[in-house]
């Protein structure tokens, strides 16, 4: 039984929610009108809930190897009924039933009579149950259909990487029992211009009723200042401005105001019904390539929110779940959040508001329904979607946070579909306060006919750019390549995607109804190889890395002009599509550890500084020269401060300073000044470039830092004469080596003359020969000479290896060993931009055959397949020493480079010393297995 609750304001409303009576009809016995008998709903069940986390539904038939598992799942018919309380409606007036958090579809019989049904998978489910409540005693029928009804099943509410097929109503159920005269809607639309909220208030009932009745509309701002206006009801819709004073409360990313507004209907003295929202005074707006926030340009640092709920498996209905999100992601210096293909709850907007997050909404559409241009879409889908854009724009006209609408994910193909082009005109037309474009990701620029405010193409692979260049060392670098091809708003779509190695220890958090099944099949491969004890450290070699990356990857869209923002993919984690382990979060919103939120926000922030410098690797004695920029976008107009700087050599200062800023404009990204220091003569060093931008006034210092190398010329030295190549470069790099070519070398020969080491780039059979009977060998494999090559990148893996498996490169990061074959090569054990030439599509060696062999240098490999990798590598053969190498030594240009003739210089002293001395061993079986031996035909 449940009470009535009076809210005083014209309405009456009955809350459903707690338990029901249930069942289940995998049959679909009752679909064709006949009702369920009561004794037919022998289970219960708590509204809200779903269906999976209340016990209901089977054992899966799969355990996912590429997202998790449901420990239940059903899909079909699951059928409610309630028996409560209530009054009857008022004479003339209306009754409605929401429900909140069903997918998909939905019908309803009040004591035996057919209400209708009602299908979303955007906002709450609307029942019109007018004339079908009766005073006493009344039972509720409900019947929810959770199957795919329509092929849009990669929508992320619910697929099975995201939100899951869920089933159940996950929102609560309240029957509202409305006045003869009543508001069915208000749209407020902020005028700046006019400092006044326009509002047109929406009546329905009796239209007798109408004649002597009055619309007021009352504003109060966040200081308790309370304006008011009211007008005479007009038919069905009433227009009401009402001015705000001189100085409106503003609402923005940074300080998210918001008025507590009330609309009521009064005629003759009385009220007749009375609704209450929020509002927020902004206006939102594409002024060319910029996007305007209350007439000031704003930087979108974004995120896509794929609907991921670790725990639930559907979209929570708790503010404070998504007020913590907002809070976490605000530290991290993100103001923007992108729905992927669907529209989240009332409680994310309200939390949204409240935050001051920018929104983008979508459609619940990912397909290529729309493809080619010239497609003719199903009919039922077009008109589902059509249908949905309508019910999500008058759902979210309130929410001042909700900013930026697309009509799904990746849809169109190079030219777009003429059918989204009239979506987007629809929306402006519905509410033109927000900016609409035709899909998110795909199409091309130039756009031509594509219609859109704005666009999102990926800045990772947008012709003529690559995925494997979207992060380079050299930091004058942009996207430009992309954005001059429109003159309109470019965001980066789905930016970066940098994985790193998967964390098991997150396995305890998932106390709901999904289990990581991914995490599986990998532990096991793990464990099959003996690397399951060596996981924490390729966690931490793979999140340094994937942090250093990013930093690059999005400060390179800050240095970019015309670009209006990002969309980063993720700051968390996405558990499907192969398990993209993204984030700097995992999906529960933790910290992995990797990434503090001062240190991220100091160049993800509103105002940032920045670094231009053609290399990061200088030879000893040179001058580093690197411009500073400041990426403006905080509230200070103008601008104006100092820019400090600090350039160190450990603990040593080399050179220190500052520039002035004297007024820089909000939105611009200029030149601060240019930092020049002379390096020391000699010695290879790491250099930390410090820089801090403050603020005239006081306010805390904005904080960014890069890393430079110096690295020793390499100079002739007369022992050189000792070693013997066939590799054909080193003679430009080492002035006195003996070099020939392959076919010359004479094992005995060598041995007589006292021979030191012989380099060689493929392996011979007089090689083995030297090798076994005592000589010193350095292979510099390439990947034609290695059985089982795996050729890498230096970016982290994309997205993930399952699902692009033909990606270049399947590493994430390095782990680089203290080891005197380094020498003096300043590292601090991690991937970063000094090794980016060294490793950048290098081939790696697979070590699995020879598990007592330790890399020096160990590409950490993607953890889908865990081979044991090497970048370089030594060991004991017959009597010999033998070192492996597959860095990029092998071509002349590589050597060009300081810190690769720098590297390659320590190697080959090391190779040389008494210091070389392999602990691990290897029979020559064994090394034939590893690489491809080219005998003298190979030669001729």
């Amino acid at each position: 039984m449940v009470n009535v609750m009076n809210q005083h304001t014209g309405r009456t409303s009955i809350p459903l929610d707690g338990e029901w009576r249930f069942f289940l009809d995998p049959a679909d016995e009752f679909s064709s009108g006949k009702l369920p008998e009561a004794a037919r709903f022998e289970s219960r069940i708590r509204v809200p809930g779903s269906w999976e986390e209340q016990g209901f539904g089977d054992e899966p038939l799969l355990q996912q190897i590429d997202t998790w598992t449901k420990i239940r799942e059903y899909t079909g018919t699951g059928w409610y009924r309630l028996e409560f309380e209530a009054e009857a409606a008022p004479e003339n007036g209306a009754a409605r039933l929401t429900l909140a958090g069903v997918r998909w579809a939905s019908q309803v019989w009040l004591n035996g009579r057919y209400a209708g049904r009602e299908s979303s998978l955007s906002v709450e489910h609307v029942h019109d149950v007018t004339g079908l409540l009766v005073p006493g005693r009344n039972e509720l029928l409900i019947r929810v259909d959770n199957r795919m009804l329509l092929p849009l099943a990669d929508s992320h509410i619910h697929t099975r990487h995201t939100a899951t097929e869920w089933g159940g109503i996950t929102g609560g159920a309240v029957l509202e029992l409305l006045p003869p005269l009543r508001i069915r809607g208000v749209r407020v639309t902020p005028d700046l211009a006019g400092r006044a909220f326009r509002c047109l208030v929406e009546t329905d009932g009796d239209p007798g009723a109408v004649a002597g009745c009055r619309v007021i509309a009352r504003f109060t701002a966040p200081s308790g200042e309370t304006f008011e206006a009211s007008a005479d009801c007009q038919g069905t819709g009433t227009q009401v401005v009402c001015p705000l004073g001189e100085f409106p409360a503003y609402w923005s990313d940074v300080s998210p105001l918001l008025y507590e507004a009330e609309f009521a209907l009064a005629r003759g003295g009385a009220t007749e019904d009375r609704v209450r929202q929020r509002a927020g005074f902004r206006e939102f707006r594409a002024e060319g390539q910029r996007l305007l926030l209350n007439g000031a340009p704003v930087f979108l640092r974004g995120y896509a929110d794929c609907c991921i709920f670790p725990l639930t498996g559907y979209p929570s209905w708790d503010k404070e779940h998504y007020a913590r999100q907002f809070r976490i992601a605000k530290s991290y210096g993100f103001n923007h959040v992108r729905l992927h293909s669907w529209t989240a709850p009332a409680p994310f907007w309200e939390a949204a508001d409240e935050a001051g997050m920018l929104v983008q909404a979508e459609l619940p559409h990912w397909s290529a329904l729309y493809q080619p241009r010239s497609a003719v879409p199903d009919g039922e889908v077009d008109a589902f979607l059509e249908a949905e854009l309508i019910r999500i724009y008058d759902r979210l006209n309130a929410h001042p946070s909700f900013v930026l609408f697309s009509m799904g994910n990746e849809l169109v193909e190079d030219d777009g579909n003429v059918r989204l082009n009239e979506w987007v005109r629809l929306a402006k037309e519905r509410d033109p306060s927000r900016l609409a474009t035709d899909n998110t990701g795909f199409g091309q620029l130039p756009e031509q006919d594509r219609a859109g405010d704005f666009y999102i193409h990926s800045f990772n692979w947008h012709k003529p750019l690559k995925t494997e260049e979207i992060a380079k060392p050299a930091t004058d670098r942009d996207f430009s390549a992309v954005t001059r091809l429109t003159d309109k708003p470019v965001l980066g779509h789905e930016h970066a995607q940098f994985s790193m190695y998967v964390r098991p220890q997150e396995r305890e958090k998932y106390t709901g109804v999904l289990r990581p099944t991914w995490l599986e099949t990998t532990e096991e491969t793990l464990r099959r190889k003996g690397l399951d004890a060596r996981v924490d450290e390729f966690i931490a070699a793979s999140g340094v890395h994937q942090v250093r990356s990013l930093k690059e990857a999005l400060e390179r869209v800050r240095r970019t002009p015309g670009a209006a923002g990002f969309q980063l993919l993720d700051i968390r984690d996405f558990p499907g599509q192969g398990h993209a382990t993204t984030g700097i979060l995992d999906v529960f919103w933790d910290d992995k550890g990797f990434a503090d939120p001062e240190t991220f926000a100091g160049f993800n922030g509103p105002t940032s500084l920045l670094m231009e410098c053609v290399t990061r690797t200088f030879y000893a004695g040179e001058t580093l020269s690197a411009r500073l920029l400041v990426s403006h976008y905080g509230e200070a107009l103008p601008l104006t401060g100092r820019v400090g700087w600090s350039l160190k050599s450990g603990g040593e200062v080399l050179g220190e300073g500052s520039f002035p800023l004297s007024g820089q404009t909000r939105g611009s990204v200029e030149a601060a000044g240019t930092v020049r220091v002379a390096l020391p003569d000699s010695g290879a060093c790491s250099l930390v470039l410090e820089a801090w931008l403050e603020e005239e006034g006081g306010r805390g210092a904005i904080r960014n830092e890069w890393s430079f190398w110096a690295f020793d010329r390499v100079r002739p030295d007369p022992s050189y004469a000792s070693v013997w190549t066939s590799a054909a470069s080193l003679k430009l790099a080492f002035y006195g080596i003996r070099s020939e070519p392959g076919p010359s070398f004479d094992a005995a020969a060598s041995i007589r003359r006292g021979l030191r080491l012989a380099v060689v780039d493929r392996l011979t059979t007089p090689v083995l020969q030297y090798l076994a009977n005592g000589g010193r060998v350095w292979l510099m494999a390439g990947e034609s000479e290695i059985a089982d090559a795996v050729v890498t990148k230096y970016l982290p893996v994309f997205w993930n290896y399952l699902m692009f498996s033909e990606q270049a490169g399947g590493t994430m990061g390095t782990v680089i060993r203290p080891h005197p074959a380094l020498g003096a090569f300043p590292h601090d054990g991690n991937s970063d931009w000094h090794w980016y030439h060294l490793f950048n599509g290098a081939p790696a060696v697979c070590l699995d055959a020879v598990p007592e062999i330790e890399p020096i240098v160990e590409p950490v490999d993607n953890f889908n397949r865990a081979k044991r990798l090497a970048y370089a590598f030594e060991a004991n053969v017959g009597r010999g020493r033998l070192l492996v190498t597959t860095l990029n030594f092998r071509a002349a240009d590589d050597l060009k480079k300081p810190e690769t003739a720098f590297l390659l210089r320590q190697f080959l002293d090391y190779a040389r010393s008494e210091a070389f001395r392999p602990q691990g061993s290897m029979t020559l079986g064994q090394v034939l297995g590893l690489f491809r031996l080219r005998g003298i035909h190979s030669f001729l």
